[in-house]
């Protein structure tokens, strides 16, 4: 019986009415329920990064990114230019051989290697490597085509 007087008397000073919280948000309206003490024990590490810091790291950081996707655009307008004029000197040859071919070929995988490679990076669009693909194995069977070296 004594004990619970003794509980009856610990537990008369709360109140279970919200406290006035108007205008409060809500983790400081639930903080008038928590004792400071209890508030103490919770470890929470917070980092304050101001907007302007936040801005020149994203500056710099999309700067860099559009150089690599510059480069590897540039790589790859390289690697097809390379495709498209041996293509074309062999085009001009009178004879043109399997080991000619094996060459052009030895660049178009070059080239489909470093396409792939940006598709895969997000720098070129699936659709736009397909297309760029295509036309490079489209030159070689246009040569093969013309030079009758077409095996069915």
């Amino acid at each position: 019986r004594t004990h619970t007087m003794a509980l009856a008397n610990a537990f008369s000073s709360l109140s279970l009415a919200a406290p006035s919280a108007a205008g409060l948000g809500f983790k400081k309206s639930v903080a008038a329920f928590v004792s400071p003490v209890a508030r103490v024990g919770v470890s929470r590490v917070t980092f304050v990064v101001d907007a302007k810091q936040n801005k020149v790291a994203r500056t710099l950081q999309s700067r860099t990114e559009r150089l690599r996707n510059k480069m590897r655009k540039s790589e790859i307008t390289t690697r097809m230019k390379k495709v498209f004029l041996k293509a074309q000197a062999l085009k001009g040859m009178d004879v043109c051989t399997d080991s000619d071919i094996g060459e052009l070929e030895l660049l178009i995988s070059q080239a489909t290697k470093a396409v792939d490679k940006a598709v895969g990076k997000g720098v070129l669009h699936g659709n736009t490597g397909a297309r760029r693909k295509s036309r490079m194995s489209k030159y070689k069977q246009e040569l093969r085509r013309d030079k009758g070296l077409l095996v069915a």
